[in-house]
């Protein structure tokens, strides 16, 4: 049995730096585990780095029994063209689609070009679905695979996706590429699973769950001392919530004597509850904390579901600048802004003094209870899945017209990119070559914006 894992090339109509930044494929390589566990054959393709490979030298070359393909939201047209190629290079190829968007909206791939789609990936599944495809057999109920000889309908119990370590041999010939903002090479690590917090617009913990599953620390330290590359984004939801658990990571990292560099997500109330800590976790590489702020003002951080307040987020701010950590801010541009708003956000900003700073318009995802609030202002339905990818304004403004706020939001970008404490952060911490994919990368995103003001009524 022969599985060929793609993941598809760049939609380069979209508004996203997945145009230029990018980490490893980590669900795909998931999945390479466990089919190598299994004494399958399998060749992963990654056309994020791979921009001009063709798709029909693979299948000609390797002669796949199966396709995988992992999503996002915006890749629902590039995966459904790559299934339909496969099929159109041999029908008897089975294509599987799985990723964050099959979990989130199966029905995306509900298409003749698609034989199955994982709403969650186990061992057991992956396994049942494997042997059931090597042996020839009927299509059968699998809990968490829809099967489209089963006309796509399973009513079965659907269980989050179980953590699996992933095969980083599988992308051997691409490390060098991976990236995270400056950082490259970086490799991508996730030590658990699921988010306390709950915010209102964010669709991860409803995928992963309200209650947060770690893995054993150990376990993880294992891991990063078998990762060659000299950075690591730690891509859970909230990695400072346990002290317990930070605790020990240190004193592993110190015992082993590991050195690397991270990133990680942190919340602002668990930066503040970890004030002991920050300087220990600095000193065996913490480098960055990406904050959500989000808002400016304590009501629509209440409207967000969000624990903390301004003055948290200042406090929380200079807590990682006194242990010389840098604080990578991110912002919801809301669509209820005056031009006010717009100024003060910047004003803000400059009493934080973050490292980093992005932004994104408010997204009203469907899983969310933004949706139905929003839905009778939408620019775009829901199935215009290259639109919703957090650069695009997906709902009508309140307060002024679309274009206008399009003009709001170049100006903002411009401000934003071009503070000097950032630029002096970026020009200081990371190589120039790095740094110029950036200023590059983020220029294409400006164009963008330049073109909806130009095109917007």
């Amino acid at each position: 049995m022969k599985v060929l894992l793609v993941r598809p090339w760049v939609n380069k109509n979209i508004t996203t730096v997945k145009n230029f930044l990018f980490g490893e494929p980590m669900g795909i390589e998931c999945v390479s585990t466990i089919l190598k566990e299994n004494n399958t054959e399998v060749l992963l393709v990654d056309f994020m780095v791979e921009t001009n490979g063709r798709l029909e030298t693979y299948l000609e070359n390797f002669k796949p029994d199966i396709v995988g393909v992992t999503s996002q939201c915006t890749d629902v047209e590039n995966v459904v063209q790559i299934a339909k190629m496969t099929k159109q290079f041999n029908e008897g190829i089975t294509v599987l689609v799985g990723g964050v968007q099959a979990a989130t909206y199966p029905d995306s791939f509900f298409l003749d070009c698609i034989d199955y789609v994982f709403k969650s990936t186990t061992r057991k599944n992956i396994e049942e679905l494997i042997q059931n495809v090597a042996n020839g057999n009927e299509p059968v109920l699998i809990d968490g695979v829809y099967s489209k000889n089963l006309q796509f309908i399973n009513d079965g119990e659907f269980c989050f996706n179980e953590y699996i370590v992933p095969d980083r041999e599988s992308t051997s010939r691409y490390r060098k590429e991976y990236s995270y903002i400056g950082y490259k090479p970086c490799a991508v690590l996730q030590t658990a699973y699921g988010c306390r917090n709950r915010c209102n617009f964010c669709v991860r913990w409803k995928l992963e769950g309200s209650k947060v599953r770690e893995i054993l620390i150990d376990e993880i330290v294992d891991q990063i001392e078998s990762i060659d590359e000299p950075y690591i984004m730690i891509c859970d939801n909230d990695f400072l919530i346990n002290e317990k658990r930070l605790t020990r990571f240190c004193e592993l990292l110190e015992e082993r004597n590991i050195k690397k560099e991270y990133m990680c997500y942190g919340s602002v109330n668990s930066i503040l509850e970890k004030s002991d800590i920050l300087d220990r976790l600095r000193k065996n590489g913490i480098v960055a904390v990406i904050v959500g702020y989000e808002a400016f003002d304590d009501n629509r951080l209440k409207s967000y579901n969000k624990a903390a307040t301004v003055d948290d987020n200042i406090t929380a701010t200079e807590l990682l600048r006194k242990n010389n950590i840098a604080c990578w801010g991110s912002f919801i541009i809301h669509p209820d802004w005056e031009k006010s708003d717009f100024k003060k956000l910047i004003e803000y900003i400059n009493i934080l003094k973050p490292e980093l700073i992005t932004f994104s318009p408010l997204v009203p995802h469907p899983l969310t209870p933004l949706y139905d609030e929003f839905k009778d202002r939408l620019i775009y339905e829901k199935e215009d899945y290259d639109k919703w990818n957090f650069g695009d304004v997906l709902i009508y403004p309140s307060k002024m017209s679309l274009k206008a706020y399009y003009w709001e939001v170049l100006k903002l970008t411009l401000k934003v990119n071009g503070n000097r404490h950032s630029v002096k952060y970026t020009f200081k911490t990371f190589p120039i070559r790095n740094t110029l994919k950036m200023v590059f990368g983020f220029n294409s995103l400006f164009k963008v914006y330049i073109k909806n003001f130009l095109t917007r009524r």
